[in-house]
């Protein structure tokens, strides 16, 4: 997403926000729209339990993402970071379904639980970003602001242009 010199921090971080939440927002609803589909594998108790966990997951990791921002943009330990918090997600995923399938649980069963738990983790995602940049970007020092905004991402779905990516090997 381009930006004009003459935009100001607050205008950078709205535009950069309003599309991220379009995303988060276009992401849990459609997996809120499987897990309707899938409904009749679903039960009320293992539905709460799995929502309110990836909720919870979702917004402890988003606040902790949000703080790391505000470190520097080529700060090795927050793109490692960044990194491995992706992969452990993937891994706990993986691992959950391993474990279900090896008890003998149907797949469609496991494939339902995946998406109510992917629908309340982007959902807590959203809430606790959202809530950060609210309470926090207006308390953060200039330096601590300019690498929150250059460590935000327009997009979610694909956060780091090739430029970004070059940048990186060239250290």
């Amino acid at each position: 997403m381009k930006q004009s010199a003459n935009s100001s921090p607050e205008e950078i971080i709205r535009r950069k926000r309003k599309r991220r939440q379009t995303e988060y927002i276009g992401l849990a609803a459609f997996q809120v729209s499987f897990a309707y589909m899938f409904r009749h594998f679903l039960h009320v108790e293992t539905v709460t339990i799995v929502a309110i966990s990836a909720l919870s997951l979702g917004w402890v990791l988003a606040l902790l993402r949000e703080k790391r921002r505000t470190l520097g943009e080529t700060n090795r330990t927050r793109i490692l970071t960044d990194a491995v918090e992706s992969l452990l997600i993937m891994f706990l995923i993986a691992i959950s379904v391993i474990v279900c399938l090896k008890l003998g649980i149907e797949l469609l069963v496991i494939q339902a639980h995946l998406c109510v738990f992917l629908s309340g983790y982007f959902c807590g995602s959203v809430l606790s970003e959202t809530r950060w940049v609210t309470t926090n970007f207006g308390n953060l020092s200039p330096n601590e602001r300019y690498n929150y905004i250059h460590n935000l991402n327009s997009s979610i779905i694909f956060p780091y242009n090739s430029e970004f990516l070059r940048s990186l090997f060239r250290k």
